[in-house]
């Protein structure tokens, strides 16, 4: 009797892994237009520093009957804010700190060194073998980014 019990538990847990990832391929869009969700969205925008507009960037969903909100505002500043939902109390708005690097990228992942407007890439080499890239923010941008990394980056 307990060996028949065994697949039927397997098969019950997959479908709900697959039942949570289908929920995670929801838009913000979608997820906003859930009344909890909207709830917890307003509590975090409330709880982001005041100093001019501040707006939703992405919600995600979490475990526990908890939701992920990423506020914004126009300065740049970002927060992670975990809210209950339902009640919409949030639980922890933490500020998001970008990396500002020296980051490395694999040669595994790109062939190539990475090329952006805000950085400078150069090689890692151990031996006579090419680990990857090393990246550092250049000031040409006045900020920190990283765009262009993803560009050549290789695909599986």
């Amino acid at each position: 009797m307990k060996l028949i019990l065994i697949p039927l538990l397997f098969s019950t847990l997959l479908m709900s892994d697959m039942a949570m990832a289908d929920d995670l391929s929801m838009s913000v869009g979608d997820m906003l237009s859930d009344k909890d969700v909207m709830q917890a969205a307003n509590a975090c925008l409330l709880k982001h520093p005041k100093g001019g507009n501040v707006f939703v960037e992405n919600v995600y969903p979490m475990n526990h009957g908890m939701v992920g909100i990423v506020t914004a505002d126009a300065s740049g500043r970002r927060y992670d804010c975990n809210a209950e939902l339902g009640t919409g109390k949030v639980r922890s708005s933490e500020p998001i700190i970008e990396p500002k690097g020296p980051l490395f990228v694999s040669a595994r992942q790109m062939q190539a060194p990475p090329q952006g407007e805000c950085f400078s890439s150069s090689p890692l080499v151990i031996g006579r073998q090419l680990q990857g890239w090393l990246l550092s923010q250049t000031g040409k941008c006045g900020g920190v980014s990283w765009s262009g990394i993803a560009a050549g980056a290789k695909t599986p």
